[in-house]
């Protein structure tokens, strides 16, 4: 067989193992069940001690989408350190929300421990990325959570520099022509290591619930993404 076309196919078959499963979940929910539940038995917590499967409390309540933990923690805690830390894979707290109600949870407690500066800090927490090169709204994206996403995402930094863009695109003329260099590197930026941009992964996946939403968003936001 030619050695290019194999090359080729090695490629395809490696992209694609990247997209076949759009909702992974980095960690398995057993494993962390035991933490959540000795929180409550025992009623104390060490807030940053990592258990043997490497997960802090609120790791562990925000991967089962325990809000009534994440509660507690809230209460317990002492100032809101522990939901700025990242844990395993580059990932923080938002990364790993196991839903809307956990991320909004989650959303909630910063804005009790930071209310001068909230809004700085959330973006802050939505622009970092995680091993995979993915937001917590990529990653939320990429399980499935479009409703959180079509939610947070126009209050990220990323959507206000990618709008900008756009504003200066429909300007046209030697403005939108300018915009084209800030473009090329704006879209790069907000690819995964699958190399997809979160407009292009929707449109992969259409099929799934809520992606059509997201779709209709870029479609109408953001098209040049």
């Amino acid at each position: 067989m030619n050695k290019k076309l194999l090359l080729g196919m090695l490629l395809l078959v490696s992209a694609s193992a990247v997209q076949a499963k759009p909702y992974p979940r980095a960690y398995d929910v057993r494993q962390v069940s035991s933490v959540v539940e000795n929180i409550h038995f025992h009623r104390t917590v060490h807030l940053d001690k990592e258990d043997q499967f490497g997960y802090t409390p609120v790791f562990a309540a925000a991967l089962k989408g325990d809000v009534r933990t994440l509660a507690f923690l809230q209460r317990i805690a002492p100032d809101g350190a522990y939901l700025l830390k990242k844990g395993k894979d580059g990932n923080n707290v938002f990364h790993i929300a196991r839903d809307k109600q956990t991320f909004q949870a989650l959303v909630r407690s910063l804005r009790k421990f930071y209310p001068q500066d909230y809004q700085a800090r959330l973006q802050t927490l939505l622009s970092q990325k995680n091993n995979l090169k993915e937001t917590p709204l990529r990653a939320q994206l990429n399980y499935g959570q479009t409703d959180v996403f079509l939610k947070y995402f126009p209050q990220t930094l990323q959507f206000e520099r990618l709008r900008r863009i756009q504003e200066k695109i429909n300007q046209g003329g030697l403005v939108a022509q300018l915009a084209e260099y800030e473009k090329t590197a704006a879209v790069e930026s907000t690819k995964d290591l699958s190399g997809l941009t979160p407009a292009a992964f929707a449109k992969r996946n259409l099929n799934r619930p809520g992606m059509a939403e997201v779709d209709a968003f870029f479609t109408q936001h953001l098209p040049f993404l």
